[in-house]
């Protein structure tokens, strides 16, 4: 299965976001934080007039926080939200992904429910976000609320 990726760097980790499903590269989004939300939630940015969600990685990854300065604009099945990144790399067309197997157990922890695919790219790992990687992060937020409407310690309050 052959398929171009944009490369992008979060921390030292490199990803892979699939090209068909990145909508644009924004810089300088300008990202105003929401508190009390989870940690995932880097805040809100106005793209166009429309007030995208922008959410962050680093959490997951066991990277501190950093203001954003990058994101890819992702639009899902469900909603439309900006993925913070540190920098792009480019685009590369892997070849055949590696075997799950051979891979699994590496995949940085935290974020292994969002690799579809892994590649030795330039001597190093590059992992593939699955398609649908904003709506599987929605899932997550949504799933961290408690069954009685109040979300979980580090959330906002339900209304």
């Amino acid at each position: 299965m052959e398929q171009q990726l944009l490369t992008v760097r979060v921390g030292s980790y490199l990803f892979g976001a699939p090209v068909s499903s990145v909508t644009e590269i924004l810089a300088d989004t300008g990202v105003t934080p929401i508190p009390r939300t989870p940690a995932m939630v880097a805040g809100v940015s106005v793209v166009r007039g429309q007030p995208l969600t922008v959410l962050s990685l680093r959490p997951l990854l066991n990277l501190p926080p950093a203001p954003v300065h990058m994101a890819l604009r992702w639009g899902g099945r469900r909603s439309t939200c900006l993925v913070a990144v540190d920098r792009v790399e480019g685009l590369c067309t892997p070849d055949q992904p590696l075997p799950p197997d051979s891979w699994l157990g590496l995949v940085p922890d935290g974020v292994g429910h969002w690799v579809q695919d892994g590649f030795r790219w330039g001597g190093e790992w590059l992992w593939a976000w699955t398609h649908d990687l904003p709506d599987r992060l929605m899932a997550a937020l949504e799933q961290a609320a408690a069954p009685n409407g109040r979300e979980k310690e580090g959330a906002p309050d339900a209304v």
